[in-house]
């Protein structure tokens, strides 16, 4: 049985990882603003915002041609 060989994994920009800790760093006010929403953060802001994530990444790819940012679920409150 012959392996797959398979292409690199390309590496993670930057802006990519300065916004997820900027996302972390501000969950509380981004879950006020947006509670229980998926949301797309691109230098620093929350760019889209929705239910459904998959919407969230194509209007935050349109507005910013971006094609790596961090995607949250800003989730307020307890869900069981």
């Amino acid at each position: 049985m012959q392996s797959k060989i398979y292409p690199p994994i390309p590496d993670t920009p930057k802006e990519y990882w300065d916004d997820s800790k900027w996302a972390n760093e501000n969950f509380t006010e981004i879950s006020k603003e947006h509670p229980n929403l998926w949301v797309a953060i691109v230098d620093k802001q929350v760019v889209a915002s929705g239910k459904i994530i998959s919407d969230v990444r194509k209007i935050a790819k349109q507005k910013t041609n971006r094609k790596h940012f961090p995607v949250f679920f800003a989730e307020k409150g307890i869900h069981l």
